[in-house]
C-alpha cells in the first residue's frame, strides 16, 4: 500500500466488515508502516546531512561557478527533502488510522459496539478522512483530532495510550515541559525514564528568564 486510498479501501471498502479484522492483522498492517516511517526518517536525516554540507561548502568557497553549482544541488535537496516530508506525514497518518481501529477492536468486548461505531461512518466521512489523509498541509495533530470525533473516541487518554504506550505518554509529557523551561535535558531524561516529572514550584524557568530580561531592560532604559 503506497498511497491512502489504499488505506482506506484496505479498512472501509472491502466486503469484509471491520469486525472480521484480528487485532494480529491490524497490527502486522501497523509495523510494515512503522518500518516505512522509519525508513523515511532516515533519509531525511541522511539528506538533511547533505544539505548543511553543501551549504557549508557554498559558504566557504568564493568562486561564483562553484557557488552556483552548490546552489543547483542545494536546490534539488530540498526538492527531495519536501516530497519525503508530504509522504512522511502521511504514513504517519495513516499509523494514526490503524492504530485507533486495532484499540478499538481489541478494547471494545461487544464486536456490535464496534460495528454500530464504524456503520456511522458515511461515504462522506471516509472521503473526508482521506482528503485529510493526502493534504501534507493538514498536521497529525487537527488529523488525529477529526478521526477521534468521527470515531466517537475524542478526548479519551486510553486511545492515546494504546498508540504509544504509557512510556510514550510520560516521554511527550517530559518534552513539554522542557517546551516550557522547567528543565534541562538531563532533567528530561531522568523523568521520561522514571515516569516522573518534578515541575518547580513557583515560576518556571522559562517564566524567570523573561522576568529578568524585562528587569533588565528596565533597567537600561
Amino acid at each position: 500500500m503506497s498511497a491512502a486510498s489504499d488505506v482506506m479501501d484496505w479498512l472501509f471498502k472491502r466486503r469484509r466488515r471491520i469486525t472480521d479484522f484480528k487485532p494480529e492483522e491490524l497490527r502486522r498492517e501497523e509495523k510494515r508502516l512503522e518500518i516505512r516511517e522509519n525508513q523515511l526518517v532516515a533519509q531525511q536525516e541522511k539528506l538533511d546531512r547533505e544539505k548543511e554540507d553543501i551549504f557549508q561548502q557554498g559558504a566557504k568557497n568564493k568562486s561564483v561557478v562553484r557557488r552556483r553549482m552548490y546552489a543547483r544541488r542545494f536546490n534539488d535537496l530540498m526538492g527531495r527533502i519536501r516530497i519525503m516530508d508530504r509522504e512522511l506525514a502521511r504514513v504517519s497518518k495513516e499509523l494514526m488510522t490503524l492504530s485507533r481501529i486495532r484499540a478499538l477492536v481489541e478494547r471494545t468486548k461487544s464486536p456490535k459496539t464496534v460495528t454500530g461505531i464504524l456503520n456511522k461512518l458515511t461515504d462522506s466521512n471516509l472521503d473526508e478522512l482521506q482528503a485529510l489523509l493526502e493534504d501534507d498541509k493538514i498536521g497529525e495533530e487537527f488529523y488525529l483530532q477529526k478521526l477521534d470525533m468521527l470515531l466517537g473516541v475524542a478526548n479519551d487518554p486510553a486511545y492515546d495510550a494504546t498508540e504509544i504506550g504509557s512510556e510514550g505518554m510520560e516521554v511527550l509529557k517530559t518534552w513539554e515541559a522542557m517546551d516550557e523551561g522547567e528543565m534541562e535535558f538531563d532533567e528530561g531524561l531522568k523523568a521520561a525514564e522514571t515516569g516522573k516529572i518534578e515541575r518547580p514550584r513557583g515560576e518556571g524557568r522559562k517564566e524567570k528568564a523573561a522576568k529578568e530580561e524585562d528587569e533588565g531592560e528596565e533597567e537600561a532604559t
